[in-house]
């Protein structure tokens, strides 16, 4: 009786989570991207602009946009790659603690000496 009620138990737990387990995603073409030139060009023009103003960040902006509207630009890719470590460089000018935090930028007073360094001497040598 008890190896009845076993094999059935077992087997409902079995069949359950036969049909509760994940199916196969069926595979999916990939979606073909047009690039959209148009826009690309005119988000460089604008990003050239702000690039030359020295408005980094708002620059780098407008170069994501031309790469999401044209990937294959690589001069797209250029101007942002650019921008983007200008624009961090503009980000480290603003706040000096990105460079290294909780560092003093106050030098050490002269006074302040290392202490001298005892000779290392040999109490009891125990041999080889």
């Amino acid at each position: 009786m008890k190896h009845k009620i076993l094999t059935f138990l077992f087997s409902a737990l079995l069949l359950t989570t036969f049909f509760c387990l994940p199916r196969h995603a069926t595979c999916e073409e990939p979606k073909q991207i047009v690039p959209d030139k148009a826009l690309c060009a005119r988000m460089l023009a604008t990003g050239k602009q702000a690039y030359q103003r020295g408005k980094y960040l708002d620059a780098k902006g407008y170069f994501r946009k031309a790469i999401q509207a044209d990937p294959t630009s690589t001069v797209a890719w250029r101007y942002y790659d650019t921008a983007v470590i200008f624009g961090l460089a503009e980000k480290v000018g603003k706040n000096s603690d990105l460079i290294a935090p909780d560092v003093s930028s106050v030098p050490p007073s002269p006074r302040a000496s290392p202490a001298k360094k005892e000779k290392f001497k040999i109490e009891d040598d125990e041999g080889c």
